[in-house]
């Protein structure tokens, strides 16, 4: 099953004002309600630049005190994250944070991007709740910094943290069983090799990803790698959603390519590719797992 979060975490409403179309194409702080002060919006404003330099990420603030009259809560948020040209990397990934004073008040957050495939329901709605309990003691902005520091030190450090998470499956090519199956081989790679292996699948497109680049960013971006070169592996394989079609890739990082050279890659590559043909992914990928376990054994 795909890890993805797209959901409310508290009903909300947003829309695009006259306001919202004149500022400035480097704002992130979008503060229509005049909630912060000019020291309060600068000072998230540097600290949303460091939380785009750490995870490669894009964070937005919306602040608003009107009730624009939406049913379709997602599709405004879409238009606003649309016509602000927000997102960052190969994937233009960005977390849009919004607070609704009108009447009783609402809190929502949407994500777009890889954020929608690296967070499930519960990690927002942590987010959320932490975030609230700073704005019942009227300390807004510091529920914004404290959203973005969280955030931030739990992007970068996947790899680390999650050790047994290893499968990416976002274009959902693979069964739940196969996830495990290949997540145990991954496991038994690692314990030979004392280094990383992970496989990744997407269908979104991207930026400048013709040779399967978002593979490299994915890896280093997320805190994968063993070892001081973060060494290890990666299947990539990127699924075109009209023809149904993919490329695959194999990149090696760090001291891997010691154990694994360009002619055994070649070799690797080679050998599975009928199975890749066939569409037989988990066998493909299972076996590339054991030619990569060959080289240390």
């Amino acid at each position: 099953m795909k890890k993805r979060l797209f959901i409310f975490l508290m009903a909300a409403v947003l829309l695009l004002s006259s306001a919202a179309l004149g500022e400035e194409a480097s704002s992130r702080v979008f503060d229509y309600a005049g909630l912060f002060s000019a020291a309060d919006a600068e000072a998230l404003e540097a600290a949303i630049v460091g939380f785009q330099e750490s995870t490669g990420y894009d964070f937005a603030i919306l602040v608003s005190g009107l009730n624009y009259g939406y049913d379709d809560y997602q599709s405004l948020c879409d238009d606003f994250y649309l016509s602000k040209s927000l997102g960052l990397g190969m994937n233009d990934t960005a977390i849009l944070c919004y607070l609704d004073l009108y009447g009783d008040g609402y809190y929502y957050i949407s994500v777009y991007g890889d954020l929608k495939n690296l967070m499930v329901n519960d990690n927002l709605q942590y987010l959320a709740d932490n975030a609230i309990e700073y704005f019942y003691d009227d300390d807004f902005s510091g529920g914004f910094m404290w959203t973005m520091d969280f955030l931030s030190r739990a992007l970068i450090r996947i790899g680390v943290d999650n050790p047994s998470w290893r499968v990416f499956d976002f274009a959902e090519i693979l069964f739940d069983t196969d996830i495990e199956t290949l997540e145990a081989a991954i496991a038994g790679f690692r314990a030979l090799s004392g280094m990383d292996f992970l496989f990744l699948s997407t269908y979104d497109e991207m930026k400048d990803n013709e040779n399967g680049e978002y593979a490299t960013e994915f890896y280093f971006r997320h805190g994968f790698g063993d070892g001081v070169n973060r060494s290890g592996a990666l299947i990539y394989l990127d699924l075109d959603l009209d023809t149904l079609y993919f490329n695959y890739y194999i990149r090696c990082f760090g001291d891997m390519d010691e154990y694994v050279s360009q002619e055994a890659l070649d070799t690797i590559l080679d050998s599975c590719a009928p199975l890749m043909d066939e569409g037989e992914i988990l066998s493909a990928a299972l076996q590339i797992i054991d030619d990569y376990a060959a080289c240390f054994r």
